[in-house]
């Protein structure tokens, strides 16, 4: 069974400049918790405080209770892969595995049985005694994940593990991830900028932004219900359109265009009438129609992708939004070619236009 890491009121500052000011969170035992955000948004910065590699300026940092801020490296149980696997190209594979193992102080007997174990919950025991060179990207993956796992740690650390694979191997070593994470049921700490990477792995995912958490929650409800307009632009494509709030007695509208509306049954009852909101609408989240009422534009661009078509549509309004249909038996639908679109109000988010943050209700 994993352990919980709390995270309390942590700082992480850099010459005067604050990278993390006063983040907190909880990661329960034996989930795989996912950070994701841009480039610099810090994550990378928290990974290392929670392994010891970065001090802690500020707060603390709990490992089953214990607080871990002046706790060596060394003395902190966890295991940590790396973006560039930082395995060694002069030892073969079980001799990068046992690595690790030698502080231990373990029997031969002993190294050699746990080696033996880590290389078949990883799947490579069919290469021992090769040299990273003669593995593939995502056997090497596999080499580094064995590596830290073999000392039986309390917590995995992973650092953008995935980023230098290419589109397929990045597939089959997240979902191997995944497996070997549950299979061992160690609390694991993943970071990446890959949202698809986020949604298809994790347990629960923080959005992290400029060293402020926007969102944690599990993938579905950061998808479908993000917390602000940050939130819904980063997570897949989304769509932002401007529209007003109408209100009919106890019955609450979104009027796109000052003609086309539909009704909203999840919205906060603190919207105001005439309220002027921003609208995340998906590219799926758009329907084509032949109705007039709806909101009209123009495709600009087609790209066909198989199962799916996109279009580019310009709106009456000057707004461009991507829009996508599911072929079945639809034509593909030319670039010029006047359209309307209506949405689906079940699906889509409004978001404050002052302060950016959601309008929906919460669990709806």
């Amino acid at each position: 069974m994993g352990v919980a890491i709390d995270i309390d009121n942590v700082v992480k500052m850099y010459d005067e400049h604050t990278v993390i000011d006063g983040l907190s969170l909880t990661i329960q035992p034996g989930e795989l918790f996912t950070l994701l955000g841009p480039s610099g948004c810090g994550k990378t910065t928290l990974l290392r405080m929670i392994i010891g590699f970065n001090s802690v300026d500020g707060g603390a940092i709990k490992v089953d209770g214990q607080r871990i801020n002046d706790v060596p490296v060394s003395k902190r149980k966890m295991g940590m892969v790396f973006q560039n696997y930082a395995i060694f190209p002069h030892m073969t594979v079980a001799e990068n595995i046992a690595f690790g193992l030698k502080t231990l102080k373990d029997s031969k007997a002993q190294m050699q049985s746990k080696i033996d174990h880590i290389m078949k919950v990883v799947h490579i025991q069919d290469h021992h005694s090769k040299k990273p060179d003669k593995l593939s990207g995502g056997q090497q993956q596999r080499v580094a994940l064995a590596r830290a796992l073999v000392i039986n740690p309390n917590v995995l650390l992973m650092d953008e593990p995935l980023s230098n694979l290419d589109a397929k191997l990045r597939i089959e070593m997240r979902n191997a991830i995944k497996e070997i994470q549950q299979e061992v049921g160690i609390t694991t700490v993943y970071v990446t900028h890959d949202q698809e990477e986020a949604l298809a792995i994790s347990d629960r995912i923080a959005v992290m932004n400029k060293g402020v958490i926007q969102q944690i929650g599990k993938p579905e409800q950061i998808y479908l219900r993000p917390s602000n307009l940050f939130v819904a632009q980063f997570i897949g494509t989304s769509n932002v359109i401007k529209a007003k709030v109408e209100k009919q007695g106890t019955d609450t509208f979104i009027v796109f265009n000052g003609e086309y509306k539909e009704k909203l049954d999840n919205v906060v009852e603190t919207v105001e009438n005439g309220q002027e909101v921003l609208v995340s609408v998906r590219p799926q989240e758009f329907t084509i129609t032949q109705e007039a009422s709806a909101i009209a534009g123009v495709v600009e661009s087609t790209m066909f992708l198989g199962i799916n078509t996109h279009y580019l549509v310009t709106l009456t309004t000057g707004e461009r939004v991507e829009v996508v249909q599911h072929i079945e038996d639809k034509a593909i639908i030319p670039e010029g070619t006047n359209i309307y679109v209506k949405v689906k109000p079940h699906l889509i988010n409004l978001f404050d236009v002052a302060n950016e943050q959601t309008l929906m209700k919460a669990g709806e």
